[in-house]
């Protein structure tokens, strides 16, 4: 890959991160749900041809599941699908725009549909493991993955689409001396969290699932990394909405309209403690550093310096990120 390249797809990468990072601070108002504003860049970065954008879409998901902990669990394998699936469709929608002799798609529409798609595929993904009640979920998230469809477009459109970037004077005097190591003790890391979260998933009895649990948090306490209660609360409620809905065996108890069963009360049971461990096991992975001069490696170093600045920027949210974007040509440390 042209080293002009490998820069280019690892800076819009670290841009996914960072506004990853703004909507983090930002007030969350539906919980569960995210805004997804790191699809702002994904926008940004449409003029790059098709093998580079879908690159890029990879290292996205590879970068902000290793930061977010979810590298080895099977979030990851629907981040990934949705990333690629919906790049490839807002690639071809907007080199279509590129052939034909009448712009075809907006922005908007552009965003709109890669925003629908990767909720059909989030959906589609969680209904292999979780069973077809998922689908009943379907409807909420396709109407809000709309909606953030339409709200990065606007963002993109208003604040960062309108001003070109200068590589030249900007990204490419990035620091970049810093040096990653990737040590036997953290190849045996990767590979000890991998079969533990690998194994689980063949456990049914729910008290080992529940004692694998407890050993996971654990382990994520001594990998220095802050237990987060909410997220796997939420987790545990969007496992046990798609579980109801698939009756099986014995009714214990009746929810309004809705038979309680043995059954998927034990699936629900089972499915959640297996990826509440992964989740905690895959918080573990956090402290690996990626191999030096791969694209993952210099994403997480363009993704640090780019976060410094932005907390050491002046004004509003939106005047902090063109700063860091648009600012003055000065090399960042």
């Amino acid at each position: 890959m042209h080293g002009q390249t490998k820069k280019k797809i690892a800076y819009f990468a670290s841009l996914t991160l960072l506004f990853s990072y703004i909507e983090m601070i930002l007030p969350r108002t539906v919980p569960f749900f995210k805004l997804g504003l790191g699809n702002i860049a994904m926008l940004m970065a449409l003029e790059l041809n098709f093998s580079s954008f879908l690159v890029l879409s990879i290292i996205k998901s590879l970068s902000s599941s290793l930061i977010s902990g979810t590298l080895f669990s099977p979030f990851f394998i629907i981040s990934i699908a949705q990333s690629v699936l919906s790049a490839i469709l807002m690639s071809l929608l907007f080199k279509l725009n590129k052939i034909s002799e009448k712009k075809l798609f907006s922005i908007y529409g552009i965003s709109v549909a890669g925003s629908a798609l990767s909720a059909f595929v989030q959906i589609f993904c969680c209904a292999l493991y979780l069973g077809a009640g998922t689908f009943a979920l379907l409807g909420p998230i396709l109407i809000f993955n709309t909606i953030t469809g339409f709200l990065t477009a606007f963002i993109s459109e208003k604040f960062f689409l309108s001003s070109q970037i200068d590589f030249e004077n900007f990204e490419f005097e990035l620091n970049t001396t810093e040096k990653s190591t990737f040590a036997v003790g953290q190849a045996f890391l990767l590979v000890l969290i991998l079969f533990g979260a690998v194994s689980v998933f063949f456990i049914k009895n729910i008290y080992v699932l529940l004692f694998a649990m407890i050993l996971g948090f654990a382990l994520q306490k001594i990998c220095k990394r802050k237990i987060l209660i909410l997220p796997h609360i939420w987790l545990w409620i969007f496992v046990f909405v798609s579980s109801i809905f698939v009756p099986e065996g014995k009714i214990l108890f009746r929810l309004w309209n809705i038979s309680i069963t043995q059954g998927a009360l034990m699936t629900f049971l089972q499915k959640s403690l297996r990826l509440s461990t992964v989740s905690a096991l895959s918080q573990c992975a956090i402290s690996v550093k990626p191999p030096q001069n791969t694209l993952l490696a210099l994403t997480l170093l363009y993704y640090r310096t780019l976060s410094d600045r932005f907390r050491q920027a002046e004004g509003s949210v939106f005047q902090k990120t063109k700063a860091v974007l648009y600012g003055k040509s000065e090399k960042l440390s």
